[in-house]
């Protein structure tokens, strides 16, 4: 049995262990009688009953108290608080309960968003350690930190991104604190520790503090306990409520709290205006109505500004769901706004949350200049049917502060309008686009697409859900702003989805072979590389300029003579630093003349034999080429072992994945370092409710790496939209490409229908590998979609039942990659023809070969 066999058993048997350390535990809370603080149970109370059960004093209570509150009617709850707050000392002032309590919620509102928490546990029942040390060794250990209380010292870390930090015990073994990979490398270390010695282990060498956690924990590495190390006990009975309350409640009322002064008067409103597929939009609006005590920040001249900022925490089911920060900036240039400060200031934000749901929420809105807060927490029941909007949600005598994410570009006047760029760099069907007005004039704005109205709105919030192409394609979105007289007062505009890549001219419309005369309208899409901008695109016929623009749509219309036998359309762009390029279309040519296609159509094509095997070797001579049945001449020919790859990686990160994603994430870096050279360039993908670049084209391995290893996994898999976003990355680029697809379910998410997808796989020309991780017999539908995929792209499909097996699936793909054959040729088709898909067929004259490539192409 090999160490790789023997560490993957071990692995196993530590999963299992791990899963009885679980057990064990919670029987180890319960013979303790820790009270377990209730999410669900008490989201539906009263506010002032869940912040007593949930904010603190929960953690003060026996198990037959808590027990007791969550059998009780509302009524009888009152009357347990009551009874529980009341005053331990009638002969003081005071109520030290009450004071103690409200003294320990500061401390750890002062360091932390969330009392669902050992930290936040700890903090409120012993107040501040008189020692924490945070430990930094990312790559040894989960996020960790030392608390010391007298002479104990406690280990608290963070089991996982999505989960509240916790207490440390031993019956949860060590690997507990261990990350994935350190626990891997640490196994195969115990199998060699008699060859080894101790001060070579590997966490040594990552993390200095690896020997302290060795003494605290008495065990060395994962498997080398220590006699008299501590018990279960010793650490959990700093989490104990304490026997003595009147005791805890005098020591905890002489809690220092970090001064912390309030916004008074703040407001929060939660409104569910909008469903958006399978999400809730949920609005947050929290007002400040009496905005005279802010303090402006002083930009010079006359221009101040309000800066305020929004940290969200959303937990759900007792774990972290969430957590946001939003900026707020709002200009009190002088002249701008009549007395700004006379008036509320109203702060809007929006999340989007999945109906029948229930989330806590916690909010804590903080001026920067003064540091004064203002906190809320909420219960959010998301509905399942959107609630009408109460008119207005911004009154007109208040200010609507802008976030920081949307005010990327300064508002330059006071009657002004900016169209919000779209958050992703890819577009289409459905999209939500939101105009930023200021001022008082604008009272309409018009979406249009293409210079087609769409929509128009009359008062804020001006937004639109516009119906962009079904696929991407580059497109202009503009908003006009009008007073009430129908003037308008001001514009912006946004182009989506510019193709990027090697500059590029292609003429896309009148089609080739087309007989016209009298005005046309021709089209070209223009490929604008990285950090260029297109000073103009002209249009010719027979060098005759008759078309110059400066911006998209490409397209305008011409003048075709009807009396020449043959005339043709010249289409030009010049970039912003002299760069040219052309394309060139004949008009109305006569039938013996015969347009021809100076680009050779390019199959890279993998040969295997009966077993699956890789063929070498192939000379030219045993290639046949067909499109559409018509046999082809080949032009050129040759091993494509050195040739730059451009590839894709794109990972399902929805929450069926959370299992798998580490081995995932390790299995794809892996793959990077082996298959990727210095000419070869490399963009990473992820999605779960939406796809999401996670780094562009790069040659850099580590940098996406790094960009991988941070992934979570959470929420839908919206894998078609995922499958044409990764695509349109490669618009614009030549040459070698293929894209890596890992997903391990069903599309529920995505705007595009799978037909679409295909679609636009087939013209793309990228060859696919689909890999389905844990996909059963029975699931025929996405069986089918990833077959498809790969078929029509060339590509290839692998189903695998464990992540573990991803890194033979990658070094199976690496090979295939560094032993393709390119075959290419220059298309006979007719002219007529030449905008239909072509259908293409690669054989090998050795009938016991097959031959892979793409299905077809559109020229």
């Amino acid at each position: 049995m090999t160490l790789r066999s023997i560490a993957q058993i071990s692995r196993l048997a530590a999963i299992a262990l791990l899963a009885l350390g679980g057990l064990l535990a919670v029987a180890a809370s319960a013979a303790a009688e820790r009270a377990s603080i209730p999410f669900d149970d008490t989201l539906d109370w009263p506010e002032t009953q869940r912040v007593f059960v949930q904010d603190g004093p929960g953690y003060l209570l026996s198990a037959d108290t808590m027990r007791e509150l969550l059998e009780s009617d509302e009524a009888t709850r009152d009357r347990i608080i009551e009874a529980f707050l009341r005053d331990p000392d009638p002969s003081t002032p005071e109520n030290e309960m009450e004071q103690a309590i409200e003294r320990r919620r500061g401390l750890v509102r002062a360091e932390l968003r969330s009392f669902q928490d050992a930290r936040a546990q700890l903090l409120f029942l012993h107040g501040t350690p008189t020692e924490r040390v945070v430990i930094d060794c990312a790559e040894t250990f989960k996020p960790m930190e030392l608390w010391t209380y007298g002479g104990q010292t406690l280990i608290v870390f963070r089991p996982s991104l999505d989960a509240p930090w916790a207490l440390w015990l031993p019956v949860l073994s060590k690997r507990a604190l261990y990350t994935d990979e350190m626990t891997y490398y640490l196994e195969q270390w115990h199998e060699l520790e008699r060859f080894i010695s101790a001060s070579k282990r590997i966490d040594r060498y990552f993390c200095r503090e690896s020997k302290q956690i060795d003494r605290l924990t008495g065990v060395d590495a994962l498997f080398g306990f220590e006699e008299g190390r501590p018990r279960d006990e010793v650490f959990a009975r700093f989490l104990e409520p304490p026997a003595d309350r009147a005791a805890w409640a005098a020591r905890a009322a002489g809690t220092e709290v970090p001064p912390s002064e309030e916004l008074p008067a703040a407001e929060l409103e939660v409104f569910y205006p909008e469903r958006t597929g399978q999400r809730m939009k949920t609005l947050l609006r929290v007002e400040l109505p009496d905005t005279s005590i802010l303090e402006p920040v002083d930009l010079g001249g006359d221009k101040r500004e309000l800066r305020l900022v929004v940290d969200g925490h959303l937990e759900r089911e007792g774990s972290y769901f969430e957590e946001f920060r939003i900026r707020f900036q709002v200009p009190l240039e002088d002249g701008a706004i009549v007395d700004p400060l006379s008036q509320p200031l109203v702060l809007l934000s929006e999340r989007l949350l999945r109906p029948y749901e229930t989330f806590l929420l916690r909010l804590q809105v903080t001026e920067e200049i003064t540091g004064r807060v203002a906190r809320f927490s909420r219960a959010l029941a998301v509905p399942a049917v959107a609630e009408p909007l109460p008119e207005p949600v911004v009154t007109k005598d208040a200010i609507q502060a802008l976030s920081e994410e949307l005010a990327t570009q300064r508002i330059a006047g006071y009657d002004s309008l900016v169209l919000i760029p779209p958050a992703t760099d890819v577009v289409f069907g459905l999209w939500r686009a939101e105009a930023l007005v200021t001022g008082e004039r604008i009272e309409r704005v018009k979406f249009l697409v293409d210079g087609t109205q769409q929509l128009a709105r009359r008062g804020p919030p001006f937004t639109a859900e516009l119906r962009l192409e079904t696929q991407p394609r580059e497109q202009v979105v503009v908003a006009e702003g009008y007073d009430a007289q129908g003037e308008l007062v001001a514009s912006d505009e946004v182009v989506v989805n510019q193709p990027r890549g090697e500059l590029r001219v292609r003429i896309t419309r009148p089609a080739r072979g087309a007989q016209l005369a009298g005005t046309v309208t021709a089209r070209a899409e223009i490929t604008v590389p990285e950090e260029k901008v297109v000073r103009a695109v002209t249009f010719l016929v027979d060098d005759t300029p008759q078309l110059e623009l400066q911006q998209p749509p490409w397209e305008g219309p011409i003048e075709v003579p009807a009396d020449t036998e043959l005339s043709y359309l010249t289409v030009v762009a010049e970039l912003d630093d002299g760069t040219r390029a052309e394309d060139v279309r004949f008009l109305n040519a006569p039938d013996y003349i015969e347009e021809v296609d100076v680009n050779l159509v390019e199959l890279f094509t993998t040969v295997t034999d009966k077993r699956g095997q890789l063929v070498f070797g192939l000379s030219q001579d045993e290639f046949q080429v067909l499109e559409d049945g018509r046999p082809q001449t080949i032009e050129k020919f040759e091993l494509v072992e050195n040739l730059p790859l451009s590839l894709g990686i794109t990972i399902d990160t929805s929450g069926s994945m959370l299992q798998s994603l580490g081995e995932a994430q390790r299995a794809a870096v892996g793959f990077l370092d082996e298959v990727i050279g210095p000419r070869d360039r490399v963009f990473a993908l992820a999605f779960s409710d939406r796809p999401a670049l996670l780094m562009p084209r790069t040659s850099d391995v580590g940098a996406v790496a790094e960009t991988l290893e941070g992934l979570v996994a959470d929420g839908a898999t919206a894998l078609h939209d995922a499958v044409v976003t990764s695509l349109y990355y490669y618009r614009g680029i030549r040459g070698r490409r293929a894209l890596v697809l890992l997903s391990d379910g069903e599309d529920t998410m995505s705007s595009l229908g799978f037909s679409e997808v295909l679609e636009y796989a087939r013209r793309s020309g990228v060859t696919i590998y689909s890999i389905g991780l844990g996909i059963g017999r029975t699931d025929i539908g996405i069986r089918r979609k990833l077959t498809d995929l790969a078929e029509v792209t060339g590509g290839r499909l692998f189903l695998i039942d464990e992540a573990s097996e991803l890194e033979a699936v990658y070094a199976q793909i690496e090979r295939e990659l560094r032993s393709q054959y390119l075959v290419a040729y220059a298309s006979n088709a007719p002219s007529g023809d030449s905008d239909e898909y072509r259908e293409v067929e690669v054989e090998v004259r050795d009938g016991d070969l097959k031959a892979r490539t793409l299905a077809g192409y559109y020229p």
